[in-house]
């Protein structure tokens, strides 16, 4: 399949993701700006979040169960009321996270490519790179890297404080505002291509 035929298949798998309120708000713009060049096109994202999960012991995705999701900032009262219910149905360890904005975007050659990767590189989105080269597009992987990551919950009980997840909380808010000023600074950038 040639690039615009890939970008309009993608294009329209994003408009019927958007009817169904699958595509995180905060990042919508910048998928747009990107898919506003005839040389680029997104193909999945994520806007950065703070989820509790509930990690089968085979660490396999599909097994596991987020219980708690927020592309925005959390108080640590929701997180521990989640966390409260969490210990009842979950027999499993229960993981805390902060993860940051991911964006896949393909492109229609090597040097159309490299320069998304300088945009991002200039944007402060260090941990971007080529994931894929096929003969019809270049996919990338830009993704900010802060986050936080740590057990709170394993066999049924709570293995924190409120005060430790406080700091948590803190620390995840933050750094999910870290990870929207880089998105904003590649929208930014990108604007000036």
């Amino acid at each position: 399949m040639e690039f615009s035929s890939l970008k309009a298949k993608f294009e329209k798998r994003l408009e019927e993701a958007k009817k169904k309120g699958l595509v995180d708000e905060p990042i919508l713009p910048l998928l747009e700006l990107v898919n506003s060049y005839s040389e680029f096109f997104s193909t999945s994202s994520c806007a950065g979040r703070i989820i509790l999960i509930a990690v089968h012991p085979s660490w396999k995705k599909n097994l596991s169960k987020i219980f708690f999701k927020s592309h925005y900032q959390v108080n640590a009262e929701e997180v521990w009321t989640a966390l409260l219910d969490g210990v009842q149905r979950f027999n499993y360890p229960i993981y805390f996270k902060q993860e940051p904005f991911i964006l896949h975007i393909s492109a229609s050659n090597i040097q159309n490519a490299l320069k998304m990767l300088s945009i991002a590189q200039i944007s402060g989105i260090k941990h971007s790179g080529i994931v894929n080269i096929s003969k019809n597009r270049v996919t990338l992987e830009l993704q900010s890297i802060e986050r936080v990551d740590a057990i709170v919950a394993n066999e049924g009980k709570i293995l924190i404080d409120i005060k430790y997840l406080l700091e948590l909380v803190k620390d995840a808010n933050l750094k999910l505002t870290i990870t929207r000023e880089k998105m904003q600074r590649l929208f930014d950038n990108l604007k000036k291509l």
